[in-house]
């Protein structure tokens, strides 16, 4: 039985989620692509598994806990799109392997050779993806030389596998200056990487990048094999200018508490939706601005406030924060409730 459902509660809305997973295979279709959504948007099983199949393989992970939850929950094929030097963790990821296809992205010889150990320990073949620093100046090669040496390293090494290359742009947004310029660079790096690679006798299958504010530029680029994407299926109101097939399919919803001339109050703060964007916007309402404290949000209205003790939904600014300050996720269908999921691997970032 379906416990009521008491405010602030996080809420999807399948019929929305759903029809996100169908365009982005629409958009796959006849392209050779395949995606892997990345699962640190949600954190959530249940929704991972319904982003699977048709040209989803497998699924992005963010943390070797996550790639734990969702293997534990029957997801058999992981990507940890991080680099991992602890040789506790890589014990960890050896001993998923047992379980699971499991690769996960380096740029140092030390990481890898540590999991050649762990992975010969448990007799298993870890998938790595060589990390190509291609806009970011985050984690990554930086120069061909570099991307070959590890890739000797990575070929030598027993217990490992070299898999292919990976490199995140980041979120590339609408207005950013240069945009087509900055996205054609990366991408042509990525190519770079990926040609010394395979003329110095290399393989490369796989070629994975992208998220969803550069899905079109990764389905158009030639070399690209894999789309790394996740907020696609759930949406945030700053990528709804983009020419995207998707819509917001999450909210926050909130009671409202207080209100007066103006403005009114529900029980909505920070502790409950992220706000790196932005404040969320209030669905259905014509806020002039929406301002948040630890419990609150405080929302001004020109109009005539909503009824006290009734009901208002938030999109969030930011999904992946959202959901995990959650335990449980609400699921609709037709606009009724008709679950609630966990959210398992909130917290999940060790």
């Amino acid at each position: 039985m379906i416990p009521p459902l008491s405010t602030p509660a996080l809420v999807v809305d399948l019929d929305l989620f759903d029809a996100n997973v169908d365009a982005m295979n629409e958009l796959l279709q006849g392209t050779g692509k395949t995606v892997r959504p990345h699962v640190k948007t949600h954190r959530t099983p249940e929704l991972a598994k319904r982003q699977l199949g048709q040209f989803a393989v497998g699924v992005t992970c963010a943390t070797v806990g996550e790639a734990e939850v969702m293997v534990a929950a029957g997801i058999h094929d992981v990507l940890i799109a991080n680099e991992v030097v602890d040789e506790a963790k890589l014990a960890r990821i050896a001993r998923l392997a047992q379980f699971a296809n499991v690769m996960i992205a380096a740029d140092d010889p030390a990481p890898v050779e540590a999991l050649s150990r762990a992975a010969k320990r448990a007799g298993v073949t870890v998938g790595v993806l060589l990390d190509v620093d291609v806009l970011l100046h985050r984690c990554g090669v930086v120069s061909v030389p570099e991307a070959l040496a590890l890739a000797r390293v990575i070929e030598g090494a027993p217990g490992v596998r070299l898999d292919g290359i990976m490199g995140y742009e980041g979120r590339v947004r609408l207005h950013t200056e240069r945009r087509d310029e900055l996205i054609a660079g990366a991408y042509a790096f990525l190519h770079k990487v990926r040609d010394g690679l395979v003329a110095a006798g290399h393989q490369v299958d796989v070629v994975s990048t992208a998220g969803t504010s550069t899905i079109r530029e990764a389905i158009a680029d030639p070399f690209v094999t894999e789309v790394q994407a996740g907020v696609y299926a759930l949406m945030e109101s700053e990528l709804l200018v983009m020419d995207l097939p998707f819509r917001c399919a999450a909210a926050v919803r909130g009671t409202v508490i207080s209100r007066h001339p103006g403005h009114f109050v529900a029980d909505v703060g920070r502790r409950v939706v992220g706000v790196e964007y932005g404040p969320p916007v209030a669905v259905g309402i014509e806020a002039s601005a929406v301002a948040l404290s630890d419990e609150h949000a405080t929302v001004a209205i020109a109009g005539t406030p909503p009824a006290l003790g009734s009901q208002v939904d938030f999109i969030p600014g930011q999904i992946r924060t959202t959901f995990n300050l959650h335990d449980h996720v609400w699921v609709s269908r037709g606009g009724e409730i008709v679950d609630r999921w966990p959210v398992s691997a909130r917290g999940a970032s060790q």
